[in-house]
C-alpha cells in the first residue's frame, strides 16, 4: 500500500521513491511462540520480492539464501512504542520507521544522503499481519530494494555497505522514467528520461517548504546539469527532512536513453 503525501517530491509530480507498507514475509519468521517479536523477519534476510508484492498489504515473497539472486534485504526491525498500536494514524507509524528503522537501512547502504538519494535503492517497510498481531507482535521492519521502473532489480551485491565507493555505476545509479503523468525511479541501466547528475544540501533542520526548496533547486541545479538543457530535481518529504535528517536535493539532466 503506497503512502500518499509521504513520498519524495520531483518538481510538482510525486517522485518514484514512494515508501510502501506491507506485511513481513512468512518464510522469514524466526520468532518466539508469542510476544512482541512474533513473526519478525531476521535482519539480513533476503527474498525474491516483486514490485507487486512490495506494494501489497501482505508480502508473500519467498525468502532465499543471500548467496542466491534476490531483490530485497531486511535492514532493520524495531519495536513499536507502547503509546502506539496498529490502528494509529499511518503517519505516526511512518514517523517511528523514519526515526528508528531508516538509520539502520542507511548504515546498510553506506555513504551519505546525497549518494543514497542519487541511487535507485529504495526503502520498503512492513507491519505484522493480523495473525501475528494476535500473537502479540509489536514491530516494524524495513528492507532495501532496487527500483527498475515497474519492477524490482536484483540486488547486485550482498556485501555491506551495499553502495560502492567512488562513482555509481549504471546498475545502481538513479534515473527517472517518464510514464504519462507519472515520473518513476529506475536504474540508469534501464530506459529512462532523466539522469541524476548532481546534488546539494540545504542547511535547514526545519523543512523550508516546497516553494523555498524549488527556488533554491532552480538556481543551484543549473551548475549540476547539462548546460542549456531541461533539468529536474527531487527532494525529501517533510517528515524525511525533519525526522530523518535528509536535506539532499538531487538534480537531473535530460537523457536521450
Amino acid at each position: 500500500m503506497r503512502l500518499s503525501g509521504l513520498t519524495r517530491t520531483v518538481l510538482a509530480v510525486a517522485a518514484a521513491t514512494a515508501l510502501t507498507l506491507s506485511t513481513a514475509p512468512a518464510d522469514a519468521q524466526q520468532a518466539p511462540a508469542r510476544g512482541p517479536g512474533f513473526g519478525a523477519p531476521s535482519v539480513g534476510a533476503c527474498s525474491t520480492m516483486t514490485a507487486k508484492q512490495a506494494d501489497a498489504k501482505a508480502d508473500h515473497s519467498a525468502v532465499v539464501p543471500c548467496s542466491d539472486a534476490h531483490t530485497a534485504k531486511v535492514a532493520g526491525v524495531v519495536q513499536l512504542p507502547d503509546r502506539l498500536d496498529y490502528s494509529s494514524d499511518l503517519a505516526k507509524l511512518y514517523r517511528v520507521m523514519v526515526n528508528r528503522c531508516r538509520p539502520k537501512l542507511n548504515r546498510m547502504l553506506g555513504r551519505t544522503d546525497q549518494v543514497r538519494d542519487s541511487s535507485a535503492y529504495d526503502l520498503v517497510w512492513f507491519l505484522p499481519s493480523q495473525r501475528q498481531r494476535q500473537h502479540g507482535a509489536r514491530w516494524i521492519s524495513c528492507s532495501i530494494v532496487l527500483r527498475q521502473a515497474f519492477k524490482l532489480a536484483k540486488l547486485p551485491t550482498n556485501r555491506t555497505p551495499l553502495l560502492p565507493s567512488g562513482r555509481l555505476g549504471d546498475g545502481v545509479h538513479r534515473c527517472l522514467r517518464a510514464d504519462t503523468s507519472r515520473t518513476i525511479t529506475t536504474r540508469c541501466a534501464a530506459r529512462h528520461a532523466w539522469r541524476a547528475s548532481g546534488s546539494f544540501l540545504i542547511a535547514s533542520e526545519k523543512y523550508p517548504g516546497h516553494k523555498t526548496v524549488n527556488r533554491k533547486a532552480r538556481h543551484e541545479c543549473l551548475s549540476r546539469v547539462l548546460a542549456g538543457k531541461p533539468y529536474a530535481w527531487t527532494y525529501p518529504s517533510k517528515i524525511n527532512w525533519q525526522v530523518g535528517g535528509d536535506h539532499a536535493v538531487i538534480c537531473y539532466s535530460k537523457s536521450s536513453k
